[in-house]
């Protein structure tokens, strides 16, 4: 996740409260989607193509909690937190 997150441009401040995201998904005291992590990592992951259009204009599901899923369902080296 940190690699995903670092190519994203996220600040390590991003990166830890992205962790926590992914660690804590019904936590809601600052939701994920008013961050300027969720915003970067949208940004990123549709120019990379890995999120669909429709999921980007929530259209067909949330997109932060698909970034969420996505995180956590990583299994490569780069979706580990270290």
């Amino acid at each position: 996740m940190k690699e995903i997150c670092i190519a994203a441009g996220l600040l390590e401040s991003e990166i830890e409260l992205t962790k926590y995201h992914v660690e804590n998904p019904d936590h809601d005291s600052q939701p994920f989607y008013e961050s300027l992590a969720f915003d970067k990592l949208t940004e990123y992951l549709c120019n990379e193509g890995e999120m669909p259009y429709r999921i980007a204009k929530a259209i067909d599901e949330e997109p932060d909690l698909w970034i969420l899923n996505y995180l956590t369902s990583c299994n490569s080296n780069s979706a580990v937190v270290e």
